[in-house]
């Protein structure tokens, strides 16, 4: 809407193909890690993915985060070059890769729904309890949204700016918007129609893995089969029919040598 306001369709389109870029950076690092995502929500401050439920093992949320914004600075940084290669064409992309790059830097913001705020929710979960990170996190968005208001009361007086009230709203909302969220979840079922069950594939594993870990180990044709070592020397062995089952049970963070044990 603010695009048409300013007649300015180019923008929108340069703008959606940035935001493609950026949300595929997500998507593939999130199936590289062992995530599928079953669906996403289409709010104001662009596309909501699963934020409060501790579906991502903590360090492959950081990097399925982070993955965003590293898309997008890097789209920015290649146009960047490519004008020292040939100049021509600062013409006609220099708008898409500042846009590339205001996407990029706004979203390491630490707020939620932003990238940043689950980077540094991801960080903070290895410190303290996962409710009190969120709870950090959600504070930040207050301290931001202000800060926000103050710059747009500010440009009302120098140079007038609504794209500063405009995302302090979009923080607000962002707290309280927690009811459609999408769902990245693990990749249990391998979606191979076929698989080589006469050379299956072994791993050797620790018991100190997580399913997390051990769902990016299996392989879409063959039968994957673990092999899950203890301290005392024993060892536990383990097909991925058995993982799937245990993944319908059990949080994905936790250790295989824990589940073994109950």
């Amino acid at each position: 809407l603010w695009f048409i306001i300013n007649n300015n369709f180019l923008g929108f389109l340069l703008f959606s193909f940035v935001i493609f870029i950026h949300e595929m950076g997500h998507y593939f690092v999130a199936k590289k890690r062992g995530y599928k995502l079953d669906s996403f929500f289409i709010a104001s401050y662009g596309f909501c993915l699963n934020y409060k439920q501790r579906t991502f093992e903590t360090s492959d949320e950081f990097w399925v985060a982070i993955a965003g914004p590293f898309c997008s600075l890097s789209l920015s940084l290649f146009l960047s070059a490519l004008w020292w290669i040939f100049p021509i064409t600062y013409s006609f992309t220099s708008e898409l890769a500042f846009q590339s790059l205001s996407l990029g830097l706004f979203n390491l913001i630490p707020c939620y729904p932003l990238d940043g705020g689950r980077v540094l929710c991801s960080i903070l979960s290895n410190k303290i309890e996962r409710k009190k990170a969120v709870t950090i996190v959600i504070k930040l968005n207050y301290f931001f949204s202000f800060i926000l208001v103050c710059l747009f009361i500010l440009s009302i007086f120098y140079n007038f700016n609504p794209t500063f009230i405009l995302a302090s709203i979009f923080l607000a909302v962002g707290n309280i918007d927690f009811q459609n969220e999408g769902k990245y979840n693990p990749i249990f079922l391998i979606e191979k129609s076929l698989k080589n069950f006469s050379k299956p594939s072994f791993f050797y594993i620790d018991e100190k893995a997580s399913l997390s870990e051990i769902l990016r180990k299996i392989e879409g044709n063959k039968f994957t089969i673990f092999v899950v070592n203890f301290k005392n020397g024993k060892t536990n062995i383990i097909d991925e029919n058995l993982i799937k089952k245990m993944v319908m049970q059990y949080p994905i963070n936790i250790s295989i040598g824990e589940i073994i044990k109950e």
